[in-house]
């Protein structure tokens, strides 16, 4: 049984991380997209005397991709800032028990963070919300913070499983956990 439990949350962990690669991709693409569209703004405004009409809607709505889509990847592979100072020379148990309650903090707030950016999603929605220069619409914008910080609730709850699996076997192998 215990074999059944680790490939399942084995196979989550690789299916996941493959939707986190995709939202990643999508994060490096729109940085690499932003910055041309920055350059061919500066060139323009300074060579040809003329601008991107609405760059700064089109810039403010587009750095939403870069700054949400690569967060759940950042918790898979632990590129977040982390304070493991205090940790270290606890036994391993410890460890992922620390890490454990870490994970469980994180999900709390997450699942919250979800709940009320869905209902600033829904508002936007409901109201129209539009930018200033040119009025594009704000809510696909507010709809991706939900969505991603859903996918990283999963993350979370994979790596909550993975913990508990690691308090009560410390010498296991690591399956969906940043070593």
């Amino acid at each position: 049984m215990q074999r059944d439990g680790t490939a399942a949350l084995a196979a989550a962990h690789r299916v996941w991380a493959r939707l986190e690669d995709g939202m990643n991709l999508i994060a490096a693409a729109a940085i690499f997209f932003l910055m041309f569209v920055g350059v061919f703004q500066v060139i323009g405004r300074t060579v040809f005397n003329t601008a991107i009409h609405g760059y700064i809607d089109y810039m403010e709505q587009a750095s939403a991709l870069f700054a949400f889509l690569g967060i759940s990847y950042a918790q898979r592979v632990g590129a977040h800032i982390r304070m493991d100072l205090l940790l270290r020379g606890y036994s391993l148990r410890f460890l992922w028990a620390m890490e454990l309650f870490a994970v469980l903090v994180a999900l709390v707030i997450i699942v919250v963070l979800v709940d009320t950016t869905w209902e600033n999603f829904l508002r936007a929605w409901q109201l129209g919300d539009s930018t200033i220069d040119i009025g594009l619409p704000i809510w696909p914008t507010k709809l991706l913070v939900p969505v991603v910080l859903a996918i990283l609730a999963v993350r979370l709850v994979l790596q909550m499983l993975d913990y508990i699996r690691l308090v009560c076997h410390p010498e296991a192998v690591p399956i969906a956990v940043p070593v």
